[in-house]
């Protein structure tokens, strides 16, 4: 096996194209570590971009909020910026178990790559509407979060290279929250859910992770529904769109499907007492 350190993304990108399908990118390492040691990848060359300032970048722009793919847990949870535009995020990226070394060291382009059912960056993603920027060979482009979770044609990790969250700024009004449930401190969550309620009207938005293969947006279920009855429309939704829920140790499947709807109805309410009247 052998390992690169590209100086520059130009330089990270020639080298994935030169390379070919047994290359592999690397940044916390977080996720790609344990898969190594348990024998169950093998790349030729690990890519490394943790000297990629330039994709270790928060900011904010004329067209939203710009965080970089290398920015780590511990940025989120306490970038000024992040608190003050997207509160949730910074919420989600606190509760992420694994204690300081994952918090120091994880990355929230590593988080969306893996695609984890239960990481807890997505849902908190989603539930904002995020974009990310995917550039390879051919260039830069903006992928929907969503659409991405479902297209395995970008081929990151091995072609192209995730570079960068695009949010826009909540209304300062909007509710929101994050619930997870855990059966342990630093565990990997049981259920777990965010939301955000438009302080203008009655919009709720509710993405559901860690109880199947991929996050559940409920928010397409909710569209239209009056605030009192959300919490109705909640249990219905997760009855009918949650068909393959989970089973592991952190509960089987009829248990996940159930706290679904438990979790879910959790943060909406929290979401409520936040949201500006």
């Amino acid at each position: 096996m052998q390992y690169a350190r590209p100086r520059n993304l130009a330089q990270a990108i020639d080298l994935l194209d030169g390379l070919g399908t047994g290359a592999m990118v690397i940044a916390g390492g977080q996720d790609l570590m344990p898969f190594l040691n348990y024998g169950k990848i093998s790349p030729s060359v690990f890519v490394d971009l943790s000297a990629l300032a330039e994709l270790n970048v928060i900011e904010e722009t004329p067209a939203g909020l710009s965080i970089g793919a290398l920015t780590v847990h511990r940025d989120i949870q306490r970038n000024a910026i992040i608190n003050a535009k997207v509160p949730i995020l910074s919420l989600a990226a606190s509760l992420i178990g694994g204690g300081r070394q994952v918090h120091n060291q994880g990355t929230i382009g590593g988080n969306i790559a893996a695609m984890h059912a239960l990481y807890d960056i997505v849902p908190a993603l989603l539930a904002l509407g995020a974009k990310v920027e995917i550039v390879d060979v051919q260039g830069a482009r903006a992928v929907a979060l969503v659409d991405l979770l479902t297209d395995t044609s970008h081929q990151l990790g091995t072609r192209s290279i995730l570079t960068r969250v695009l949010l826009n700024s909540m209304d300062p009004a909007d509710g929101w929250a994050y619930e997870k449930l855990k059966i342990s401190t630093g565990s990997y969550g049981s259920a777990n859910a965010a939301a955000v309620v438009s302080a203008f009207s009655d919009e709720v938005r509710v993405v559901i992770g860690a109880v199947t293969e991929q996050p559940v947006d409920l928010t397409g279920e909710l569209a239209g529904v009056a605030i009192d009855d959300v919490n109705d429309a909640i249990d219905r939704a997760c009855q009918s769109v949650i068909t393959r829920p989970l089973s592991d140790q952190r509960g089987d499947a009829e248990y996940r499907q159930a706290m679904a709807a438990v979790v879910a109805k959790r943060a909406v309410k929290v979401a409520l007492t936040r949201r500006a009247m």
